[in-house]
C-alpha cells in the first residue's frame, strides 16, 4: 500500500443501498410467493377460480355453460382446465426466473456498479410488466397480492438504487481502487 492510498479516507456505503436491497428482496420473496400460490393451487385452484361469477362474467361464462361442458366430456373441461392452468404456471415460472434474476443482480448492486444497477432496473421493470398483468387478469386474491407486492417493492427499489448517494458512492468507490 502505497503512502498516498492510505491516506485516501475510507468510502462510506450510504444507507440508501442497503435499503434498495431490502426492496429488491421483498420483491424476489413475493415474486417466489406468487408462483408457489400458482403451483400449490393446481388445476384445482383454476376450478375455483372458474366458479367464481366475476371470473365467470369477464370470461363470457356461466354455471350452466359450465355445468353443461362437465357432463358433454369430463375430458374436454380437463383439458380446458390444463391450458388455463398451463397459461398461469407459465408465468409463474417466469416469476421465479426474474425472481432468480433481482436476486442476483440486486446482491451484485451491493457495490452500487452502474451495470449492476442498469440489470436491475431492467428485470425490475419486466417484472413489474409481467406483475401488472398477473394483477389485471383472472387470478386468486393472494396471486394479485404478491403481484401488488412485487410491483410496489420493485418500483422502490429501482427509484432507491438510482439515488445520488449510490452514484457518488459508486465513483468514490472506483477512484479509490485506483
Amino acid at each position: 500500500m502505497t503512502t498516498s492510498q492510505a491516506m485516501l479516507p475510507t468510502v462510506r456505503q450510504p444507507g440508501t443501498i442497503m435499503a434498495a436491497l431490502i426492496a429488491t428482496l421483498v420483491s424476489v420473496a413475493a415474486g417466489v410467493a406468487a408462483a408457489i400460490t400458482v403451483y400449490a393451487g393446481g388445476t384445482d385452484m383454476v376450478k375455483s377460480l372458474l366458479s367464481d361469477p366475476d371470473v365467470q362474467a369477464r370470461l363470457g361464462l356461466s354455471d350452466d355453460l359450465l355445468n353443461a361442458a362437465k357432463e358433454l366430456g369430463g375430458d374436454l373441461f380437463q383439458q380446458v382446465l390444463d391450458q388455463a392452468y398451463g397459461t398461469l404456471s407459465a408465468r409463474a415460472a417466469f416469476a421465479l426466473v426474474l425472481a432468480v434474476l433481482l436476486l442476483v443482480f440486486g446482491v451484485l448492486a451491493r457495490g452500487a456498479a452502474l451495470w449492476a444497477r442498469i440489470l436491475v432496473t431492467v428485470f425490475g421493470v419486466i417484472a413489474i410488466s409481467l406483475q401488472l398483468l398477473v394483477v389485471t387478469d383472472i387470478a386468486t386474491s393472494s396471486m394479485k397480492l404478491f403481484g401488488l407486492l412485487v410491483i410496489l417493492s420493485t418500483v422502490v427499489a429501482v427509484v432507491l438504487w438510482w439515488l445520488p448517494a449510490n452514484g457518488r458512492y459508486a465513483k468514490a468507490r472506483k477512484a479509490a481502487q485506483n
